[in-house]
C-alpha cells in the first residue's frame, strides 16, 4: 500500500539553506513540495492558497518575523498544520519557547543527516513529536532548573531581549532586531532588572550563567 503524500513547505531566509533541503527530499516520492520562501510573511501569504501538511521553518530570522513569531501565527490560523523547527545552531533558549509556547511538533538542528530530516518529517506528519537526542537531553535540563526561575515571572519579550543583552548589543541593536522602539527596549531592560535583582549588564549576564535562565 502506497504512503500518502506529504505537502511540504519550507521557510529560511536563505535561498541556499532551501535549495539544499530540496536536494535532500527530492529522492522520496512521499514528499511534496509545494512552497518555499525566505521570509515568513511571504510564506503566510503562500499559505493562503497552498494547503501544506508540514513546514520546516528557521528560527533565526533578521528580517521580519523570527521562527517563534512565526510559528505563534501559524498555530493560530492554521492549528493542523505541523511545524518542524530548524536552525543551524542552539538558539538559546528559543527552541524550549517554541516547544512550550508556540507548541512546534518537532525540532532538529541543520546539521542533521538525510535520514533523520526524512524521519522526522514523517514522524510529525503521522501526528507525532520529533525532538532530535541533543535537544531532548538539553530540554531535561531547562526543565529541571525551570521551576526555580518561575518566580521571576520573565515574560517570552523579556527572555529575548536578555538574549540580546548577553550578546551585548546596544539599546539600539536590540530595538533594530526585535522590531520595537528603543524607549520599549529601555522599559523592559528596567523591569529585568527589577525581576532578577541585578544593578546592570554585568551582573544579569553573571545572574543569567548562574541560574540557567535561558536553558
Amino acid at each position: 500500500m502506497n504512503e500518502p503524500i506529504i505537502h511540504l513547505a519550507i521557510l529560511d531566509d536563505h535561498q541556499i539553506v532551501i535549495d539544499g533541503l530540496k536536494l535532500l527530499l527530492q529522492s522520496d516520492p512521499q514528499i511534496e513540495i509545494i512552497a518555499e520562501a525566505n521570509s515568513a510573511e511571504e510564506m503566510i501569504e503562500l499559505l493562503s492558497t497552498k494547503k501544506a501538511d508540514v513546514i520546516l521553518t528557521d528560527i533565526a530570522m533578521p528580517h521580519g518575523m523570527n521562527g517563534f513569531e512565526f510559528s505563534l501565527k501559524i498555530r493560530k490560523e492554521l492549528p493542523g498544520l505541523k511545524i518542524l523547527a530548524l536552525s543551524m545552531s542552539e538558539e538559546g533558549g528559543m527552541i524550549f519557547r517554541m516547544i512550550e509556547v508556540a507548541k512546534v511538533d518537532g525540532y532538529i538542528p541543520k546539521s542533521t543527516g538525510q535520514k533523520e530530516l526524512l524521519a522526522a518529517i514523517k514522524e510529525i506528519a503521522s501526528g507525532k513529536k520529533y525532538f532530535s537526542a541533543e535537544v531532548l537531553q538539553q530540554y531535561e535540563i531547562y526543565q529541571a532548573t525551570k521551576s526555580e526561575n518561575e518566580g521571576l515571572n520573565l515574560t517570552p519579550r523579556e527572555l529575548e531581549i536578555i538574549e540580546c543583552i548577553i550578546k551585548h548589543y546596544s539599546n539600539k541593536q536590540i530595538a533594530d532586531s526585535l522590531f520595537i522602539s528603543e524607549r520599549t527596549v529601555e522599559t523592559h531592560r528596567k523591569n529585568i532588572y527589577r525581576k532578577t535583582q541585578t544593578k546592570g549588564e554585568a551582573s544579569l549576564i553573571q545572574f543569567v550563567q548562574q541560574h540557567n535562565i535561558l536553558g
